[in-house]
């Protein structure tokens, strides 16, 4: 195996250069060797002392700093991503630079595969490094660290919550509130153009004419269903599950005039009626929270509330790899974005469409204008770090920084797809 370079580039003050001990930079300049062998791209690391090291030839595309010697020891035992992601959510890595090249380091870690006798003999020499009390990161917006003993707890796992206040959904999401994909026509499009194009589309698709009625499924903060009543006339029964969601939702409809139009409901799709209501039928992102395990009874419980000859529209996020497979590091994001429930193929959707009685006569892929749209949203959120840090916290800013970028990956990758299909349900 050919060998990487770590060369020492700096100490933070002459005062550090005086009193860090040779050796121990030495060591951890093997261990890091080591654990970065044959990693794309070069890249710098500060030590919690300060010292800096850079790993590959050529300048440093991100600098990874470590804020105690623990964290290095629990990357060469553990050598997987989990750990990786969970120190940096909790404040024990800090990531300058370009965070979507740094990303790339769960997937080296995923690869990563060190002998026993090897793995143990990298823990020993970690095991000599001292730590040092931690100087504040001058790029960190938090006010302090936990005491020591504190860090040496395991940190507490990465849960991505939904339910954060409306104010947090503002500072990144569009005007209208849409955390789902946008639709961009060209390079100069707007995020908001981009979703209002979106929103025509979807009526347009659905072929919604003045007096029909349209069921939201998981309607959200109310964006689509404030749409298409107030420009094609149609009324609108929007559900959610989420109490905020249906608190904002229920005022939008009052300022826009639309209560005539428009009803929210805070409710769950298996209390719908099978009463065969409705002409229309939309539901945006849900098939990935219910699971692959729940999508047959969804599908039947929208066939019996549309009318025979209904038209139904679904954005559809699936897994895309060979039957459905996924490594370890894409699962476990996988995991914290949809934690209750799980991403199926796309043959595996139009299986079930088929099996409830639905008839799909159009899809269209979405995967390119998610990957734009979630890039936006990350560039709104970075944007934001200051303000959604002081009232949410860091930890919070991180996860789902942590998340979109993890997301913006493996759509680019094409891990995971997206996908707008339009059935009807068949008149038996």
């Amino acid at each position: 195996m050919s060998s990487y370079p770590v060369h020492a580039l700096a100490m933070s003050s002459p005062l550090e250069q005086s009193t860090e001990s040779g050796d121990d930079l030495a060591q951890a300049r093997y261990i890091l060797h080591r654990l970065f062998q044959g990693f794309a791209d070069p890249f710098a690391v500060r030590l919690w002392n300060g010292s800096i090291l850079t790993i590959g030839d050529g300048a440093p595309v991100f600098t990874f700093c470590l804020q105690q010697a623990s964290v290095l020891r629990d990357m060469i035992w553990f050598s997987n991503p989990q750990r990786l992601m969970e120190a940096y959510c909790a404040g024990e890595v800090q990531i300058h630079g370009d965070f979507h090249a740094a990303m790339q380091l769960r997937e080296h870690f995923e690869s990563l595969s060190l002998p026993l006798h090897e793995k143990l003999g990298l823990v020993f020499r970690a095991l000599t490094l001292a730590d040092h009390p931690p100087a504040q990161d001058e790029h960190d917006t938090t006010t302090g660290h936990a005491p020591a003993s504190a860090q040496r707890q395991p940190p507490t796992p990465i849960a991505l919550s939904y339910d954060a206040a409306d104010d947090f959904y503002q500072c990144w999401l569009d005007e209208q509130m849409l955390h789902s994909c946008a639709y961009f026509t060209g390079t100069t499009n707007t995020l908001s153009q981009a979703q209002q194009t979106q929103l025509t589309l979807i009526c347009q698709k659905l072929h919604l004419q003045h007096g029909e009625s349209l069921l939201d499924i998981a309607c959200g903060w109310g964006g689509l269903a404030c749409w298409a009543a107030k420009h094609f006339g149609v009324f609108v029964h929007g559900i959610t599950t989420s109490p905020a969601q249906y608190a904002y939702a229920t005022k939008r409809v009052q300022q826009q005039g639309l209560a005539h139009l428009v009803k929210i409901e805070l409710a769950d799709y298996r209390t719908l009626p099978a009463l065969a209501n409705y002409d229309k039928a939309v539901c945006i992102n849900i098939a990935e929270h219910i699971g692959a395990a729940h999508y047959p009874a969804f599908l039947a419980k929208v066939h019996a509330a549309l009318k025979p000859g209904g038209l139904l529209l679904s954005h559809v996020i699936t897994a895309e790899s060979p039957a459905g497979q996924q490594d370890a590091s894409t699962a476990l994001i996988n995991r914290q974005l949809y934690p209750t429930g799980e991403l199926t193929s796309f043959a595996q959707v139009l299986q079930h469409l088929d099996n409830a009685s639905f008839d799909v006569f159009n899809v269209e892929g979405l995967r390119r204008h998610y990957v734009m749209t979630l890039r936006q949203w990350l560039k709104n959120l970075e944007a934001q770090h200051a303000s959604i840090a002081a009232s949410m916290g860091e930890r919070t800013y991180r996860i789902w920084r942590l998340a979109l970028t993890a997301s913006v990956i493996q759509f680019e990758q094409g891990v995971t797809g997206m996908h707008q299909v339009l059935a009807t349900r068949r008149c038996v």
